[in-house]
C-alpha cells in the first residue's frame, strides 16, 4: 500500500473523540450514574436491531395468528368454493395453498373423529388431496338416495383390514319340568367367519375447463358421480356378487328359495306370497321385495286366469309398489326380465338390514394430470394431450349376512 493512501491518527485524535463522547453520555446521565447506566446509554447509541421469530409458538404471535386467520378463511368459503380451491391448488403444485387447505380439513375431521363417524390421517402437502368432510357427508347422502343396500343393510365403519362376525348357530329353549327337578343348562354357541376388506378404485375424469371455471360443477359432479358408483358397488355386492351376492350360486344354497316355473313368463302373486311366509317371523315384519324394475313391470301385468283380473294394480292406476303389504325395491343391479333364462334367480324377499356392510372409515382420493385413464368403453383418455384432470377415490368394503333364515330367493327352475 502507498503512502499516499495511508491516513495515520495518532493519539490525539482518539482522545478527542473520546473526550467528545464522554462528554454528550455525561450531560445525558445523572450526576451520580452507575457502571451500569453508563453501559445502558451507550447501547442507545447503537444502531437498533429487531429480533424476527422464524418460528413463534404463542398463541398471540404473528405466524399463530396467521394460521388461524387462514383456517378461519377456508371456515367461511362455501363447501364448494373449499373443495374447488384445494383441487386447484394440487393440480398447480401450488404446495402453500394445499398446506393451508389441508390444515383446514385436518382440524375439521379431528372434530368429526370424536363422534367416530369417519377419520383420515394428514395427507403430506402435495402428496394427495385429503376428502373435505362435506365432501364425504355429500358422498354418503347421495350414497343413500341412489343406492338399496346403502340405504338398507346396516353399514358399519371400521379402520381394520379385516373384520370377524360372530353370528349365532343355536337357540336356547324352556322345557318343562317338575318341581325341585334338576335340568341341564344349555348355552349359546356361536360361528366366527374372518373376511378381509376389498379394495375398489372409481376414477372419475375432469376437463381443465370445468376445475378452472365452476366450483359448483366440480364438486358437485364429482360428488355426484363418486356416490352412484358407490351406490351401484354396494348394490352389486349385495344382491349379485359372485362371492358375496344374495343371488350368487355359491351362497344361494343356503337361503330358502321359490321356484315360479321355467321361465319368468310364469311369476306370479302367489309365488310371491310364498316367499313371504318362507322366511322368520321377525325378519317378515321388515320385509321388503327386491327385483330389477322390469320384473316388476311383468309381475304388475299379470293376470289370474279365472278372472282377468290384474294381481296388482294393473296400467292405468297409481298402484303403491307392494305385493301383498310389503314393500318392493326397485334394485338396477339385478337381472333384468329380459335377461332372465332357466335355473336363474332373479329375486329376493327378506329384510336386508341383517345384513352388514363394513365399510374402511376413509374414503381416499387422489389427483392425476398426467397419464392414460381408460374410460367405461375401454378407450383410453390422455390426460396430458386431452388437457383433462382424474380423481381417483379408493374405498374398503366388504359385506357379511347375519342371518339366512331372513331372506328368500326366488328364481326360475333349480334355484341355488
Amino acid at each position: 500500500m502507498s503512502k499516499e493512501n495511508t491516513i495515520e491518527i495518532d493519539e490525539k485524535v482518539v482522545d478527542a473523540v473520546a473526550s467528545k463522547a464522554l462528554e454528550t453520555i455525561t450531560e445525558q446521565l445523572p450526576k451520580q450514574a452507575t457502571a451500569d447506566e453508563i453501559a445502558e446509554k451507550i447501547l442507545e447509541k447503537q444502531e437498533k436491531t429487531v429480533k424476527k421469530e422464524i418460528h413463534d409458538t404463542s398463541e398471540s404471535g404473528p405466524v399463530a395468528t396467521a394460521t388461524r386467520t387462514k383456517a378461519d378463511e377456508f371456515a367461511k368459503l362455501p363447501k364448494e368454493v373449499r373443495f374447488a380451491k384445494g383441487l386447484r391448488a394440487h393440480l398447480n403444485k401450488d404446495f402453500a395453498g394445499l398446506s393451508e387447505y389441508n390444515s383446514y380439513v385436518a382440524r375439521a375431521w379431528g372434530e368429526i373423529a370424536k363422534s367416530n363417524y369417519q377419520n383420515v390421517t394428514t395427507a403430506a402437502d402435495g402428496g394427495s388431496l385429503v376428502p373435505d368432510p362435506e365432501f364425504v357427508a355429500e358422498i354418503d347422502r347421495l350414497t343413500d338416495e341412489y343406492g338399496i343396500a346403502a340405504r338398507l343393510a346396516t353399514v358399519r365403519r371400521t379402520d381394520r383390514d379385516s373384520v370377524t362376525l360372530l353370528s349365532g348357530s343355536n337357540e336356547i329353549s324352556f322345557t318343562s319340568t317338575s318341581e325341585a327337578t334338576a335340568q341341564n343348562a344349555q348355552k349359546l354357541t356361536y360361528a366366527a367367519a374372518t373376511v378381509s376388506l376389498q379394495k375398489y378404485v372409481a376414477t372419475l375424469v375432469m376437463t381443465s375447463e370445468l376445475v378452472e371455471d365452476s366450483a359448483i360443477d366440480i364438486f358437485q359432479d364429482a360428488a355426484n358421480e363418486i356416490a352412484r358408483a358407490r351406490a351401484k358397488l354396494f348394490d352389486q355386492l349385495v344382491f349379485t356378487d359372485s362371492t358375496y351376492g344374495l343371488l350368487s350360486a355359491t351362497t344361494g344354497d343356503t337361503y330358502k328359495t321359490v321356484t315360479v316355473g321355467a321361465n319368468l313368463a310364469a311369476f306370479d302373486l302367489d309365488d310371491a306370497m310364498d316367499a313371504i311366509y318362507q322366511v322368520v317371523s321377525s325378519a317378515r315384519r321388515n320385509g321388503k321385495f327386491f327385483m330389477h324394475p322390469t320384473v316388476w313391470n311383468e309381475l304388475r301385468q299379470t293376470k289370474a286366469s279365472d278372472s282377468g283380473l290384474y294381481f296388482v294394480g294393473g296400467p292405468g292406476t297409481a298402484a303403491p309398489a307392494t305385493i301383498d303389504g310389503y314393500p318392493v325395491e326397485m334394485v338396477d343391479v339385478m337381472p333384468d326380465a329380459g335377461d332372465i333364462t332357466a335355473n336363474e334367480a332373479f329375486a329376493v324377499f327378506g329384510d336386508l338390514s341383517r345384513i352388514q356392510l363394513h365399510v374402511g372409515r376413509v374414503l381416499e382420493t387422489k389427483v392425476f394430470d398426467s397419464g392414460v385413464v381408460p374410460d367405461a368403453g375401454g378407450t383410453d383418455i390422455n390426460l396430458i394431450s386431452q388437457d383433462a384432470y382424474a380423481m381417483r377415490a379408493t374405498l374398503r368394503v366388504v359385506p357379511q349376512t347375519r342371518f339366512q333364515g331372513a331372506f328368500t330367493i326366488i328364481g326360475t327352475g333349480t334355484v341355488s
